[in-house]
């Protein structure tokens, strides 16, 4: 089928969809968006890209076993045309709700369409999207094992059919949903015209119809259509091919630990670590971070070292419950965590302990 085929077929379903979404204005306004109940199922194949510890950018769906779909400008710094050497990937988060089922991704590489590619790279780097391919690390299973995606949904839409987004809210890091974005057309270079404006940390996030993903949020009245001849390069990168119409961008990186505290117990947990910050000098006290994390939740501690020993301490019930240890700083116990390998380490606070 002629790329021009496809593009008069998605101009069809668009003029469906400006029929039947009351779509008489063709302004860009702030549109609905909901909190995701995690009761009722969060999106499985949902990633957050975040930068520093845990602050959410932007949004990307898992696509297959290594690899992400999100925007360009979300993974690549647009003064160096170099992807960012901060971002990872953490599957299926929900931060507002405490919930870290899978610690996070370092980013490997990203390709981005070449510049002849049939689909159109778009004018600049904020029309274009990404495919991250995050690295291996002993220990991490798969994607597809972590959201049960096996791969890459292309999606259509029928004649009355409207289009939803999941995504995360870069000021609380939980995930949110919109069925309230539309298609106004397709434009040269594959842009996407949208009538919705999301929230902050949307960007990257997938356009769905009932079948599948159409297109990619960038921002504020604009999409990315996701078509045909994007989707067979996108199956050539996921399975190890010659990646065709798109170029790859070796991402540097900084790899680093961090630690996900679950607090197990049915009441709220106070926690105190201590650690040796990054490029701290040895003979310095052990930097300390303390907070309180409440029943039946998770929680990224505000810490980021290399050294792989953490010592840590807890409390509840107003002290008479301690989780202590032999390892004495101001006169209190600790508990030493041995940690041995980079990313997010997991340790449980049980009140049965």
């Amino acid at each position: 089928m002629s790329r021009r085929t496809l593009r008069q077929r998605g101009f069809l379903f668009l003029n469906a969809l400006l029929a039947g979404c009351f779509l008489a204005s063709a302004a860009v306004a702030a549109t609905h968006v909901e909190a995701v109940d995690g009761s009722e199922g969060r999106d499985r194949s949902l990633a957050a890209i975040v930068s520093g510890i845990d602050q959410v950018v932007c949004s990307g769906t898992v696509i297959g076993p290594r690899h992400v779909l999100t925007a360009a400008t979300c993974v690549i710094d647009p003064e160096t045309g170099a992807p960012f050497e901060d971002r990872q990937i953490m599957p299926r988060i929900d931060l507002d709700d405490g919930y870290i089922p899978a610690g996070r991704r370092f980013v490997q590489r990203v390709y981005l369409p070449a510049a002849d590619a049939p689909f159109g790279p778009g004018a600049s780097l904020n029309d274009q999207p990404a495919i991250v391919e995050v690295r291996e690390a002993d220990g991490q299973p798969a994607f597809s094992e972590v959201t049960a995606e096996a791969g890459f949904h292309y999606g259509h839409a029928g004649n009355d059919e409207g289009l939803s987004v999941d995504f995360y809210d870069a000021a609380t890091g939980g995930q949110m949903a919109s069925d309230g974005c539309a298609a106004l057309a397709i434009e040269a270079g594959d842009l996407m015209p949208l009538n919705c404006a999301l929230p902050e940390g949307a960007a990257g996030a997938a356009i769905r119809s009932s079948s599948g993903i159409v297109g990619i949020y960038l921002g504020p009245g604009r999409g990315r259509y996701i078509g045909k001849a994007e989707q067979e390069g996108i199956g050539r990168i996921m399975t190890g091919l010659q990646p065709g119409q798109f170029r790859v961008m070796e991402a540097g990186y900084a790899p680093f630990i961090s630690f996900v505290l679950m607090n197990g117990c049915n009441q709220p947990v106070s926690y105190i670590a201590r650690y040796r910050a990054i490029e701290a000098r040895k003979d310095l006290p052990f930097s300390t971070v303390s907070g309180e994390i409440e029943g039946g939740r998770s929680a990224i501690l505000p810490l980021k070292t290399e050294n792989g020993v953490i010592y840590l301490r807890g409390t509840a019930d107003g002290g008479r419950l301690v989780w202590g240890g032999d390892h004495r700083f101001e006169g209190e116990g600790y508990f030493k965590v041995a940690i041995a390998a980079w990313g997010d380490h997991f340790h449980t606070l049980s009140c049965g302990e």
